[in-house]
This record gives structure tokens, sequence and C-alpha cells, in this order.
């Protein structure tokens, strides 16, 4: 259900859902985004924030700046489950068994 224009439960409103590796974990790692601008992911237990320009689209590079994503893909928050994360989560497997087998 959508807030009401101008409240801050219209500036909180989750809009879209960023996915991208995990540079350090090898691990799948989403970005919520808030209408207002403002990123928020969860790793390791851990609540991380970052703030955008309100009112601008926020562009997959800033994320994978911002949150140390490589593979940054941007899906919309209504979309339960996509092929994207699928082939998104493989690779971060792959990824993770080469750097087991690294020397």
């Amino acid at each position: 259900m959508s807030q009401k224009k101008g409240t801050r439960g219209y500036k909180n409103e989750i809009v879209r859902v960023h996915y991208g590796i995990n540079n350090k974990t090898l691990g799948v790692q989403s970005v919520w985004e808030t209408r207002g601008g403002k990123l928020a992911s969860m790793s390791a237990g851990h609540h991380f924030r970052h703030q955008c320009v309100a009112g601008s689209l926020v562009r997959s590079d800033a994320v994978s700046l911002a949150f140390d994503l490589t593979g940054v893909f941007t899906l919309p928050v209504d979309v339960e489950s996509h092929p994207l994360v699928n082939e998104l989560e493989e690779k971060a497997s792959i990824m993770r068994a080469q750097r087991t087998h690294v020397i």
C-alpha cells in the first residue's frame, strides 16, 4: 500500500531493491532503496545505511561503491523472485570456489 505523498512514510517507502555480490564475503547482498533516496542493507548481522540525493534514481555504480558490491542490478520492490538473482547466486558460488583454489 502506497503512503500519502509528502509524509515520512512516503519518503521511507521502499521502491527498488539492488542486488550484487559482496566483494568481501562473496555472498549475494540486497540493498533496499526508499523513495527518499536512502539505501539500507544488512550484512553479517550489521545494518548499513547510505543517503543519496532525494528524488533521484540511484544508479548501480553508486550502490556498488557505497556497499562494495559487484555485478549490481536493480529490480522493483514488488518482484518476489527473478532469474537474475539465481544467476547472481551461481556466479557468487563460482567466485567462492575460485577464491578457495587460489594459491
